[in-house]
């Protein structure tokens, strides 16, 4: 670096730090004399100089790194009884204390470690170690805040006439002291530390002072000079709450700038080359939070070298270039922090972690066939799960990713990991900003409030009675709702939570939609509640969800059963539960974006759960899936032959011969276009499709249309006699004359 750094942070971080070891220096240093026996004082001299000796080769400051090296040698003799304490021994160490202090000036104020010469301290030190006896150390001159202008040269030469004819410049002439600039204040000057305890302590003070806002808001009254002063104070707690936060923020970079050294000896003891890219080191996250995440992103980042990047033999072979890339990425995301672990290795084996998930009774075989392989990875986050042919002195044990997920959802976090055989892994760690406020939207459901986290909030969906808006389609034990053109899968909050039975049919409330990692659902509510406690509706609603809220931890029975993330104190006093979105998606088993649930078992009615009336010479009382075709037929489908509802990108499908198929888990579908059945051309929609699975057997069979209408029970019997090209016949669904399509003809 020859003197200069680029990252200006760190080495003000650097001044600061070694401003103040240099004040406990000279305390230190008169301490000994007084008492030259105390051992632990001069133990603690020694330590103080070693850490600015080493310090400074970190930065590259040369000077400075030799002269507290040559101090560093002679507190060493002191140390070991070699020397005993003199005048000439404190006064070079007082000198060589001097010395550092100018050359952190001039770090500070020009970058680098001026031009001034210190080897003649240096020398003398060395000198005093050996016990040599030397002239006094030479006094090394304060640093001066204002350093004066260099003086104008004078030619040797013996003036010429020109040089005679021209005045002199004017003497400068010297500001009166009133008029003096203010010396500018050091790196250790400007700034404070402070014990973590202190600002939590502070922060905690904060969180309660946001509770008695919230209290305050929630009074009602029309006088005009309290609701100034509510205003207010409501202005300036928000400013407290936002500057307090920030004291406890600090780059992740305490974190990552370790890992560079632990992938460098990882891959000198693997045989491997890596070459390892950090990113978003300077985001912030909560000090707490920062010592939290530090473990388990090391043993993720152990696993990529280990388990993740190929020796580069094999990766020569497989046409890769002989160096692994390794990359830790950092950046803010919906209130969230996420770092990403990614590499280009060989991926995990999904059929090696299905093996060993059947082997160790985790699932059965049958059904592990239909997991899809985000869902078969999860498993490798199972306590002792491990695919590890042999243990090595890295990893292997089945020990470790189990720790990581613990240890990250302790936090609030989570873990979602992605591997493509031969392409790599990325493993993402999604952590909150801070613990202590965060903002939430209130909703009640029966007789109880509780707090969804504002971060996952992607908008609210009123239900309307008139039916009007979008509304639920009620499959048993896989209702959905239908948003521009989508299926989302909804969860009743009050059975889910059991609050109180389910009624058959919901056509009032309002439905949240949350997204959480890979994952969108609708949670089913009463109604949106303000932190005090007040009902919302309408455009207000949005204005609930940005109350602030004070995280309470819980314990016991509700933080054992995975529900709840915390609990929190509303304005009237209350006391209302945090869901935990990411422990309801396990709960509810609900399937990733993008993908429906499994649809009821034949006959299993929507509303009642009972099995409904059939009659297959008639058709009365069957309920039917109604869709439209890519060419705007609308068709039906016996729901009873229908397994799943799936989207589908065009891009997704491959071309064999003729036929089309998607990749669904580890088994291909056939995918059969609806109108070809009915004798018109083929017409796939550019973007997304809908996908009807009607056979689960071997991968099952999709039927490809562009959109889901709704699922309905037939209103009048199968008429036959109104048969066409690919259809069995027509009946009213919905009020509408629709035709039933001749499912038999959907065949690979």
């Amino acid at each position: 670096m020859g003197g200069t750094n680029d990252n200006r942070e760190f080495v003000q971080e650097f001044l600061v730090e070694s401003t103040e070891n240099l004040d406990q220096l000279d305390r230190d240093l008169i301490a000994l004399e007084q008492a030259p026996s105390d051992e632990d004082r001069l133990a603690s001299i020694f330590r103080t100089v070693h850490t600015i000796k080493g310090n400074s080769g970190f930065f590259g400051f040369s000077k400075l790194g030799a002269l507290t090296h040559s101090g560093e040698h002679l507190l060493g003799r002191l140390r070991d009884g070699k020397l005993s304490l003199d005048d000439r021994v404190t006064g070079s160490l007082y000198s060589m204390v001097d010395a550092v202090r100018a050359i952190l000036r001039s770090i500070e104020v020009t970058g680098d470690e001026g031009e001034e010469d210190f080897r003649e301290l240096s020398q003398t030190l060395t000198a005093v170690a050996a016990g040599e006896s030397t002239a006094p150390p030479p006094t090394v001159p304060p640093a001066v805040e204002n350093p004066p202008a260099k003086p104008v040269p004078v030619a040797d030469s013996a003036p010429s006439p020109v040089a005679e004819t021209v005045a002199a410049p004017p003497a400068p002439v010297a500001a009166p002291p009133a008029a003096a600039a203010a010396p500018e204040r050091t790196a250790a000057e400007s700034s404070i530390r402070v014990d973590v305890g202190l600002i939590a302590s502070i922060l905690d003070l904060v969180s309660e002072l946001v509770l008695a806002r919230n209290q305050l808001r929630s009074i009602e009254t029309e006088d005009p000079a309290i609701q100034a002063v509510v205003h207010r104070i409501n202005a300036v707690t928000n400013a407290l709450q936002e500057t307090t936060v920030k004291t406890r923020l600090q780059p992740v970079d305490h974190v990552f700038s370790k890992f560079p050294r632990t992938v460098r000896d990882l891959a000198v003891a693997c045989g491997k080359e890596v070459q390892f890219v950090v990113d978003g080191a300077d985001t912030e996250l909560d000090r707490t939070l920062i010592e939290s995440i530090r473990d388990p992103l090391t043993h993720l980042i152990r696993n990529a070298v280990d388990h993740g990047i190929e020796i580069p033999a094999a990766r020569e072979a497989a046409g890769k270039p002989r160096s692994g890339r390794l990359s830790l990425r950092a950046f803010n995301e919906s209130g969230q922090v996420t770092i990403e672990v990614e590499d280009d290795g060989a991926g995990i084996a999904v059929d090696k972690v299905r093996d060993k998930a059947v082997a160790r009774g985790l699932i059965a075989a049958e059904e592990v066939a239909t997991l899809p392989d985000e869902r078969i990875l999860q498993f490798i986050f199972e306590p002792g799960f491990s695919t590890a042919a042999a243990v090595t002195s890295v990893s292997g044990r089945g020990v470790g990713m189990d720790v990581v997920k613990t240890n990250i959802e302790a936090i609030g976090g989570t873990v979602d990991i992605h591997s493509r055989r031969g392409v790599g892994t990325t493993i993402r760690v999604r952590v909150p900003l801070t613990l202590a406020i965060m903002p939430a939207l209130i909703v009640r459901c029966g007789s109880e409030r509780l707090a969804i986290p504002q971060a996952a909030v992607s908008e609210l969906v009123p239900l309307r009675p008139d039916r009007s808006g979008p509304r639920i389609e009620g499959l048993e034990g896989a209702a959905v709702i239908r948003l521009r053109g989508r299926l989302v899968p909804v969860v009743f909050l009050d059975e889910f939570l059991r609050l109180r039975p389910r009624t058959a049919c919901r056509d009032e409330g309002t439905v949240v939609i949350v997204r959480i990692d890979d994952h969108e659902f609708g949670i089913v509510i009463d109604a949106v509640r303000s932190a005090g406690g007040a009902a919302v509706a309408g455009s207000a609603a949005e204005a609930a969800s940005l109350s602030q809220i004070v995280v309470k931890p819980i314990g016991g029975l509700l933080a054992q059963c995975g529900l709840y993330a915390g609990a929190t104190v509303l304005g009237d006093g209350g006391v209302v539960l945090i869901l935990d979105l990411r422990g309801m998606v396990r709960a509810a088993d609900l399937p990733p974006a993008g993908q429906a649930a499994d649809l009821p078992p034949a006959g299993q009615a929507a509303d009642d759960a009972r099995p409904a009336a059939h009659h297959p010479s008639t058709g009365l009382d069957e309920r039917y899936l109604v869709c439209r075709t890519a060419a705007g037929r609308r068709i039906a489908l016996p729901l009873d032959g229908v397994a799943r509802l799936e989207n589908v990108s065009v891009a997704d499908l491959q071309s064999l011969g003729a036929r089309h198929v998607v990749r669904r888990g580890e088994a291909f579908t056939p995918v059969v276009d609806a109108d070809s059945l009915l004798g018109l051309a083929a017409g796939m929609p550019p973007s997304d499709l809908h996908l009807v699975v009607l056979d689960e057997r071997l991968g099952g069979i999709g039927l490809a249309v562009r959109s889901i209408l709704d699922v309905e029970s037939a209103e009048s019997p199968l008429q036959s006699v109104l048969s066409a090209p690919g259809v069995i016949g027509s009946l009213s669904l919905g009020g509408i004359a629709t035709e039933v399509l001749d499912v038999s003809l959907v065949r690979p």
